[in-house]
């Protein structure tokens, strides 16, 4: 039983951080419809739950936080606080990539290793997966890229641009390789942004992975690029090697959605 005393909402999510009688500090996520309807699925928190319990306890991984306790039902789920740890995406805005190089990298490791420690046990994943519901691990491979592909081609039509020749067979090639990654099937929190990554704002930067709500086995690339163009957020960060790491980072980018 975790009885609260305090309760301070995280907006805009269903999140709140919540002090326990036992002086501990928690973080509480909630499953239920906003007012467009959006975020209402069961299924994210089934995720959720199955995949930090699978780093957690199948694979003894510690890079993201703890289930502490979980109600599906009534669409609950308590995690490990992992405070003073704070947004990456955050302290980029702030202070720009040159403060935060080294916490950059550990993002960009974080990721690394969630795909190599996890390479291979797709089967052990999905079985405690579908103990919380039904689950199609082909629809977690491709069909987010699928649908992402879909879309473009609806956004290019309506601009007029017409996809065919070289550009339709590229995109088949790239289909058909994300539809079967071999060995490189991997974990992934489903949205690799610098927003779902946590680290300590001063010293060193003890990364941790949030927000698994979408997590499934997908090729390893499906992480790599987050590395390489914008995210939901609309950042991108670009760092190039530099001979014995002397010259200073580029400045942080952003660029801005276009609307058709």
């Amino acid at each position: 039983m975790i009885t609260f005393v305090e309760w301070t909402r995280l907006e805009p999510w269903r999140v709140a951080r919540a002090r326990t009688d036992r002086g501990e500090t928690v973080i509480v996520k909630w499953m239920g419809p906003r007012a467009d309807g959006r975020h209402a699925e069961a299924w994210r928190l089934c995720t959720e739950v199955a995949a930090l319990r699978f780093l957690a306890e199948d694979l003894r991984v510690d890079l993201a936080p703890r289930v502490l306790a979980a109600d599906i039902s009534a669409g609950r789920v308590i995690l490990q606080d992992l405070a003073p740890r704070v947004a990456l995406d955050g302290l980029l805005r702030g202070d720009g990539i040159a403060a935060h190089a080294v916490r950059l990298e550990a993002f960009a490791r974080a990721r690394g290793e969630l795909g190599a420690l996890t390479a291979g046990q797709a089967g052990l994943y999905y079985r405690r997966r579908a103990n919380l519901g039904q689950v199609d691990p082909e629809t977690d491979r491709l069909g987010q890229v699928a649908r992402l592909r879909e879309e473009g081609l609806s956004q290019a039509e309506a601009l007029g641009v017409t996809i065919s020749g070289a550009v339709e067979r590229e995109f088949a090639r790239a289909m058909s390789e994300l539809a079967d990654p071999g060995p490189f099937l991997v974990l992934s929190n489903g949205d690799p942004e610098t927003n779902n990554v946590l680290v300590r704002p001063d010293g060193p930067a003890d990364a941790r992975l949030i927000d698994f709500e979408f997590a499934g086995f997908t090729h390893a690339l499906h992480d790599a690029v987050c590395l390489h163009v914008p995210g939901p957020a609309w950042m991108w960060v670009s760092m190039p090697a530099q001979p014995g790491g002397s010259a200073p980072p580029p400045p942080l980018r952003r660029t801005m959605p276009c609307h058709s």
